[in-house]
């Protein structure tokens, strides 16, 4: 009986880790996304990746803009098309190096993840709209 159970335990151990192997290799990747935002930008804070699930740990930036336009990009999925009126959180890993708190922004972005979640990232400088 002993056997029985050791055997049962042994097989249920391996299916849990099979099936939980293969639902973290099955995830789809969105599809490649571009589009040129324009927004205000209500939050700006710096801190480390760790703090939002990201590694390897760095330095980000994280924007949080309410969306007032978009516009697509030749060849590319506009992922935020239908999001205008919402406030967005955005990640860079670059210093904007600029006051953006309060400003009105045009910058190039894209959504990155799968269909579990994912993130927006901002991939080109920001400008400033005047």
């Amino acid at each position: 009986m002993r056997s029985f159970i050791s055997v049962t335990a042994a097989c249920l151990i391996f299916f849990v880790f099979l099936f939980s192997a293969f639902s973290k290799s099955s995830a789809v990747s969105v599809a490649p996304n571009k589009a040129v935002l324009t927004g205000t930008v209500r939050e700006y804070s710096v801190g480390s990746s760790s703090l939002y699930g990201m590694s390897p740990e760095q330095t980000v930036y994280k924007l949080t803009i309410m969306v007032e336009a978009s516009e697509d990009i030749a060849d590319y999925l506009n992922s935020l098309k239908g999001k205008e009126g919402q406030i967005l959180t955005f990640f860079t890993k670059t210093d904007p190096t600029i006051e953006v708190y309060g400003k009105r922004i045009r910058a190039h972005v894209f959504y990155s993840g799968d269909e579990r979640g994912g993130k927006f990232w901002i991939h080109k400088n920001i400008e400033i709209i005047k």
